[in-house]
């Protein structure tokens, strides 16, 4: 007993007290990018199968992750199965109000409709997969870029000006993956790439849809050469705000070389969305289940992974992905996608999704980091610790975020600059045994504070303070 006490009194000294050597910072005057939204992708085909389970798993992960960006991926890009007409600048709307009726976009649209009724407007349509056989299939051939590009503009139109009432959403990605060999989506030369979206952004021009952009490339290691692509065409980069990649793993390449292209580029001001992001889930497109969804080796290894992109510039996250679903490329045949934050019981009878650690994890970022918060400086010399800190001038809300990877309990001793003066932080983790677990408010004290983090934990800080400490200095990058 008398041990037990003592152990309990050295938690609460090292939790509460605020010594003046720091081993941490957040730094409120260096700001960076501006948040545009957190989230998933999620398949809407899931909604013909059984869209009360669908709903529920949706309201789980807007009401308690926090999700506030989906991208709606499905396939394949081969619904305009013949030619609607011999002009891929005029829509022949008795070909395509059949096509855009029938269940393989019901699905689609009722999906949208049930993100829009709980307030859902960052949506991302990302149909993939091979194009119509008279187009190429997997390859798409040459001189039918218009015609790809006609197919991917008739569905925005028809959702935005023939669907009754109207869906919205505010982007469209109309291809994916293209240089992984056709396997994700349709294959194209770069000049192909090029001409698909710049005919696509004189769709969207001339059809009087401002508020869907398009995004991209969405690709493998080849992404460079379609990126330059949509830079050098002005009528593409009029309805282009944001640059999409995709990133599974542990390493952080492509995220920060495509952010440095952008702000090298004649562009700066375009935003970087990790639209894929992951760790490894091992044989999860094969309709088998990883064999470890835990925190140790997959959820908190993915947190890790998307800090680290945070940290580099991009302004979205959409996790691959929101839950287990069934997907219908001709070249593999009925599969499902085991990576969900939901997994399925059952894929002959899927009626019934369970909670994975990720939903925990997510939990630690999504549910405080909204849009419009600004990611802001920090810094640490603890060893094995990734951290990012977040501020909202508006209501005054202070996050900071981390991944402890050490297999020790590490003292956090942070000092808060240039931020509003806070006399209490919240504090939640998750680990191996603790699924975003709220532990005792950090007391903070002339802006510092010291927590004793746990091995091997995602943790979260968040508080409100008032008129920031010490204002008056400048921001910068």
């Amino acid at each position: 007993m008398k041990s037990s006490l003592l152990v309990s009194c050295l938690v609460f000294l090292v939790s509460v007290s605020a010594p003046g050597a720091q081993n941490t910072t957040v730094n409120g005057a260096k700001t960076f990018q501006t948040i545009h939204g957190l989230g998933v992708n999620a398949n809407p085909q899931s909604w013909n199968v059984n869209p009360e389970a669908v709903k529920k798993v949706l309201d789980e992960l807007i009401t308690g992750v926090g999700c506030t960006s989906f991208r709606l991926m499905f396939d394949d890009c081969d619904w305009e199965q013949v030619n609607d007409n011999d002009d891929p600048h005029s829509y022949n709307w008795k070909y395509y109000d059949s096509v855009y009726s029938a269940p393989r976009f019901t699905c689609v649209w009722n999906t949208i409709r049930y993100l829009n009724s709980k307030g859902i407007t960052d949506i991302t349509l990302s149909p993939d997969g091979a194009a119509p056989s008279w187009m190429g299939g997997t390859t798409l051939s040459s001189g039918k870029e218009e015609e790809y590009a006609e197919m991917m503009a008739s569905m925005v139109y028809y959702a935005k000006n023939r669907l009754n009432p109207p869906v919205q959403f505010s982007m469209l990605s109309p291809v994916n993956e293209t240089t992984c060999g056709g396997n994700e989506g349709a294959a194209m030369t770069p000049n192909q790439f090029g001409t698909v979206y710049s005919a696509i952004a004189t769709h969207l021009i001339h059809d009087a849809i401002p508020d869907v952009t398009i995004i991209g490339p969405d690709d493998c290691d080849g992404w460079a050469a379609n990126f330059r692509a949509m830079l050098a065409n002005k009528t593409t980069m009029s309805k282009v705000l944001r640059f999409g990649q995709h990133e599974y793993g542990d390493r952080s390449r492509k995220g920060e070389e495509m952010v440095t292209a952008v702000r090298n580029s004649a562009y700066p001001d375009r935003e970087v969305v990790m639209t894929e992001i992951n760790a490894v889930c091992k044989n999860c497109d094969e309709a088998a289940y990883n064999s470890d969804y835990g925190f140790e080796n997959y959820a908190g290894p993915a947190y890790k992974f998307i800090l680290q992109h945070l940290n580099l510039g991009v302004t979205g996250i959409q996790v691959w992905e929101a839950y287990d679903s069934q997907y219908h490329h001709p070249h593999r045949t009925l599969t499902w996608s085991m990576w969900g934050i939901f997994g399925v019981n059952d894929i002959k009878h899927p009626d019934v999704y369970t909670r994975r650690t990720h939903y925990y994890v997510l939990q630690q970022l999504f549910k405080f980091v909204k849009p419009g918060f600004k990611r802001i400086g920090n810094s640490t010399s603890l060893t094995n610790m990734t951290i990012s800190a977040f501020h909202d001038t508006a209501s005054g809300t202070i996050v900071i975020t981390g991944v402890n990877d050490s297999s020790s309990p590490q003292a956090m001793q942070c000092k808060l600059l240039n931020l509003p003066a806070v006399t209490t932080l919240k504090y939640y983790f998750t680990d191996a045994s603790h699924n975003f677990v709220p532990d005792s408010d950090v007391v903070v004290g002339k802006q510092a504070f010291s927590k004793l983090i746990r091995p091997k934990c995602a943790f979260t800080f968040v508080g409100k303070g008032g008129v920031p400490a010490g204002a008056g200095g400048p921001s910068g990058k």
